[in-house]
Parts: C-alpha cells; structure tokens; sequence
C-alpha cells in the first residue's frame, strides 16, 4: 500500500504539468504563434521528399489572420495549445494553387534578363509591385530558353503539389491574454507615495 502511494505521489507532478500545459492559451485569431515545423511532398515522383524545414534553424513566428500563413495552415494550428503537435495534409487547392498553364509565357530575352544566369529549371526572381504598392519578389522558374525568348512559369514553385507538414507550437501570444495584463489598474498615486 505504501508503494502505491509513492508511485502515486511521484507520478502527480507530471499530471499536473501535463494539465497545465494542456488548458494554456490556444492558438486563435490575432494570436502570435511560435511553431516548428517540417513539409514534405506527399505524392507524386518527389513524395516523402522535405521542401522546407525549421529542423536546426529558428522556429517561426506569424500572427493569425494577417495573411503571413496559409489560411488553410492557419485552420489547422486553430486551437492548438503551448507544446501540441500535429501531422495534416494539404491539398494543392488549399496550399499553392493548382497549376495554371496560362502562367506559362514567353518573354523577350531583353534588358530584364542582362547579367542574368539562365539555366533550365532554376529560379529567378523578378521585382513587381505587391498589393500594398511596395516591390516585392516573384519567383519565375526557367523554363526554356533561345538566344532571344525566355520561357518563364509563374507559377508558385509548390503549385500542383499536395503537402504534409508536421507541426509543433512553441509558444502562443493571444491579443485578449495581453490586453487583460494592460488593463489591470495601476496603483493610485496615494497609494505609492505613502509607502516612500
């Protein structure tokens, strides 16, 4: 009976971290999440393949519903907590698009592409305007390529592609938990000056 009951106090403190970890903030809209991850093709001739990792770099941080994440990537961090994990796939209609043929198109080898080392399948970066007015750059996988035309694909390099990613947040900010910090009331000035 006393072994039972040692093994029972030994194993509570990890109930309780385990509780406290679970019942922390949980990803919603506006929060600041700090996750690790890593994605890999999920079919195709490259399936299993890893395009993009944060394995021996910085975890990333993004705010929810500002556009810096896939909406489709941000639904499924929804509701995730400090130290949860997750495996989900993305179809291409919810990641980069499908493959559109008319971002296919040929160009004159002319003064944007001076100094440029062209070579069949790399990317190139082209400077256009975002939505904000700013210049942005634009991937533009090589195609093809004479003395005089480029054939350019503007498509998304992951367009066309079903992704896998596995997830790990690492620390969640949420607007309301913040805001509520803000709002306790500050000590009357009476208060401080009759302390000193």
């Amino acid at each position: 009976m006393m072994l039972k009951r040692i093994q029972l106090l030994a194993i509570l403190p990890f109930l309780v971290l385990f509780a406290v970890g679970c019942n922390g903030p949980k990803v919603e809209e506006g929060a600041k999440v700090t996750f690790e991850y890593t994605g890999k093709f999920k079919s195709g001739d490259k399936k299993g393949e890893v395009f993009d990792s944060t394995d021996g770099k910085q975890p990333l941080t993004a705010t929810i519903g500002t556009g810096q994440l896939l909406k489709a990537f941000e639904a499924k961090l929804t509701g995730m907590s400090n130290g949860a994990s997750k495996t989900f796939t993305l179809k291409p209609e919810e990641a980069y698009g499908v493959k559109d043929p008319e971002k296919i198109v040929e160009l004159s080898r002319d003064q944007r592409f001076k100094g440029v080392d062209l070579k069949e399948g790399s990317t190139i970066f082209a400077m256009n305007k975002g939505k904000d007015g700013k210049e942005v750059p634009t991937p533009l996988k090589v195609v093809s390529f004479t003395d005089d035309k480029v054939t350019v694909d503007y498509n998304h390099p992951l367009a066309g592609e079903t992704l896998s990613f596995k997830v790990k947040v690492v620390g969640v900010e949420n607007p309301a938990a913040e805001a509520t910090e803000q709002e306790k009331p500050a000590k009357a000035p009476e208060e401080t000056a009759s302390k000193a």
